[in-house]
């Protein structure tokens, strides 16, 4: 009897070249192409979008039920990079401009419909790819080895594939595994009440059960009663089910413990050749570096050239542009570049930023990125208030937030919680080391190694702490007189560390070999 697994069907909603928002893209397109790579039959279903480019090869079509709606439904076959996917095309989807929320085009032909928020239909949405899904199965009379799904969006699946007498005796010999990417707020799709959730999965009250908490369907908890749970990160995972982490989580990681729901933590990797800096048409960085060599050269000029231009290319890339640089050869710089939102930890990051400028005339600040208006103004109002140290723009263009990375000597992660971190990655692969709050996956920062970790106390005073800590940090850049931290030569023997360690050892070749497979056969279901 051999009990391995061969064949990974992956249910998400955006995949990176396809249909991008955020983490999770990176997940699904760097995990399928990994297990490819394995040897493994792996197939990716995703909605087509409006955005979604590829065109395809229409397979076939059918109806998909939800909230008592035909939803016409057709698949289309279309690979990339090797790896098949199906995009499920129904007018639900394609309608849409953008994965998970309205553009400002839709804003003027939707009811209701805001700018950066949410869709209306997001509910409807999440059930009719995850039944299109189901219903590909059916008709093709197919099944892998293991479903693995995409977060919250698609935790429902396994619940309605082995209830429903529709399915469940297709999936008899198929494991079902449930990807936690975030349970913050805002992040775990909840469904209003018993009456609603029965009425949008249409599966019976006494199933729905297990996953009601606090009034809600939490996707989480009923999947946890049908597939494996896994996250993206070994301190993640543990997050989540401790009740100390309940603040975070809205009550759900102490209904975890409560329960002894068991998740695996698996890190993410990240594929060093998608942002390789001594490749400019990779790394889409103005000049070529090596800092697996040691060679830092190049990251300079990117500074200068930053300095130099960033008002130029802020316009050319759609970015507005708060605040200014002064030119200063032995200046620090830190950057931030990621979603504006509070779970980041932004508003520590602007308190910290203020006390470091008051401390240290050398420091320049660099923010990119967008999210939350609230936070997006308080960015603003502090460039225009320190003039000459602190830089916001607000938007995002992958070439000019990637060079945002690249000209800082530190990246700042002062992250209220954080399952995996991509940022922390990115940094070392640009030769910018992360200082990052000690929590969830930026714990796989190995202090003193390749990066900074400072931990928080009940105080009060996170932003003084981390003040103190990018101050401390600074200090001996300054005290070499060179130009940015492989000036100094701990820091220079820290930046050559880092993105060797990343290349060699958070591969995604490697963590599929020694922790997805792995985890895929030990939970593959023994064939009857």
């Amino acid at each position: 009897m051999n009990n391995t697994c061969s064949s990974v069907w992956l249910v998400t909603r955006e995949y990176a070249g396809v249909a991008e928002a955020g983490g999770v893209k990176n997940v699904a397109c760097s995990l399928a192409e990994a297990l490819l790579r394995k040897k493994i039959a792996v197939t990716v279903f995703i909605p087509r979008y409006g955005c979604v480019p590829q065109k395809g090869t229409y397979l076939f079509s059918s109806t998909v039920t939800v909230l008592g709606v035909e939803h016409p439904v057709s698949y289309i076959s279309v690979t990339l990079h090797g790896v098949p996917l199906i995009l499920i095309d129904s007018p639900i989807f394609f309608e849409k401009d953008d994965v998970y929320v309205y553009s400002d085009r839709e804003t003027h032909i939707v009811h209701g419909a805001v700018r950066g928020h949410g869709h209306n239909d997001m509910d409807c949405m999440n059930l009719v790819h995850q039944r299109s899904v189901l219903e590909y199965a059916r008709i093709t009379v197919t099944a892998p080895d293991s479903i693995h799904c995409q977060d919250a969006h698609t935790a429902l699946l396994p619940a309605i594939a082995q209830t429903d007498s529709r399915y469940n005796n297709l999936f008899t010999n198929t494991s079902f595994v449930v990807t936690i990417h975030n349970a913050g707020p805002g992040y775990r799709q909840l469904v209003p009440g018993i009456d609603r959730a029965v009425e949008l999965t249409a599966l019976n009250s006494a199933v729905l059960s297990s996953g009601m908490f606090n009034g809600n369907l939490e996707p989480f908890l009923l999947s946890a009663e049908y597939a494996h749970l896994t996250t993206v990160s070994p301190w993640y995972a543990d997050e989540l089910t401790s009740s100390v982490y309940s603040a975070m989580t809205e009550g759900l990681s102490a209904e975890f413990e409560r329960r002894g729901t068991q998740i695996a933590g698996i890190v993410n990797g990240i594929d060093y050749h998608r942002y390789e800096p001594s490749d400019t048409k990779i790394s889409l960085l103005p000049f070529d570096y090596n800092p697996i060599s040691g060679d830092f050269a190049g990251k300079y000029l990117c500074r200068e050239w930053f300095m130099d231009n960033f008002h130029l290319l802020a316009k050319e890339a759609g970015i507005t542009c708060y605040g200014s640089l002064n030119s200063s050869e032995h200046a620090v710089y830190f950057t931030y570049q990621g979603r504006i939102v509070w779970q980041k930890g932004l508003d520590i990051f602007a308190e910290a930023a203020q006390q470091v400028m008051a401390r240290l005339p050398e420091a320049r600040f660099i923010v990119l990125g967008q999210g939350d208006p609230l936070l997006e103004d308080m960015l603003a109002r502090l460039s225009e208030s320190h003039q000459g140290t602190f830089l916001y723009l607000r938007g995002y263009e992958r070439a000019l937030a990637r060079l945002s990375v690249a000209v800082a000597d530190f990246i700042v992660l002062p992250s209220m919680f954080e399952p995996c971190g991509l940022e922390d990655y990115i940094g070392q692969i640009f030769s910018t080391l992360p200082v990052a709050h000690a929590v969830g996956g930026l714990q796989k920062i190995l202090e003193g190694k390749n990066g900074f970790l400072y931990h928080s106390d009940l105080s009060g005073n996170s932003a003084t702490i981390l003040a103190d800590r990018l101050t401390s940090l600074a200090s001996p850049i300054i005290a070499a007189h060179g130009q940015g931290a492989a000036a100094d030569p701990e820091y220079k023997r820290m930046l050559t560390f880092a993105a060797n360690h990343v290349l060699t050892n958070c591969n995604w070749d490697s963590i599929v070999e020694h922790a997805y497979i792995p985890f895929y056969n030990s939970i593959f279901p023994v064939k009857s």
